[in-house]
């Protein structure tokens, strides 16, 4: 198994509580703000399936994505929420969705693997849908203290890969942790599907 999808299976629960609280508000409504009204939302890496909750508070159709199947059976447990256990590198949904909500997980992948996940965009998200994309700003690429997978992307290496596959952003940002952490601030893009690459 992933040391990074074992991390997350063997602390599911302190990962949840540590995480369901943070704010992420100021930043899903930019991204709901480029979306139609009901639009369908997927949460790929939802981990606590915070960001799920609120979607689907806010009117949306909302469901999560993740590789732990003991995170995804806990967010669906404590918030009531759908979750699909899936590799989100290699998952492909049935019809295509407005909007693409990807919160501190592509950072865990290898390149191949992220690679895959930005090239199945064109199957996982509508012409003119929504991506939205954060990962940890300025890090060293490898493995943490607490044994996940972390991989330092730059900005204008996301955005080589994202033109790539027929992306195109619409801004960027920098955020500080929601967390309270001040080793590092996050990255935040969005960013429209355009074309079929």
């Amino acid at each position: 198994m992933n040391r990074t999808i074992e991390y997350y299976d063997k602390h599911a629960g302190e990962y949840f509580r540590a995480t369901a609280g943070a704010d992420f508000n100021a930043l899903r409504r930019k991204f709901i703000s480029y979306l139609p009204e009901h639009a369908r939302i997927i949460d790929i890496g939802c981990g606590s399936g915070r960001d799920v909750k609120a979607f689907c508070d806010m009117g949306y159709q909302a469901v999560g994505l993740d590789a732990s199947e003991k995170m995804a059976r806990e967010a669906m447990e404590q918030l009531g929420i759908e979750v699909i256990s899936g590799d989100m590198a290699d998952w492909i949904c049935e019809e295509p969705f407005d909007g693409v909500w990807c919160c501190a997980a592509l950072l865990h992948l290898y390149d191949e693997d992220a690679d895959r996940f930005l090239q199945n965009l064109r199957y996982n998200l509508k012409p003119g849908g929504i991506l939205f994309l954060s990962v940890k700003e300025g890090i060293e690429t490898g493995y943490d203290e607490k044994g996940r997978y972390m991989r330092n992307f730059t900005g204008e290496e996301l955005r080589e890969r994202l033109e790539k596959t027929g992306m195109q952003i619409l801004e960027t940002g920098v955020t500080a942790d929601k967390l309270g952490r001040d080793a590092f601030r996050w990255m935040n893009i969005f960013a429209e599907r355009k074309t079929n690459v």
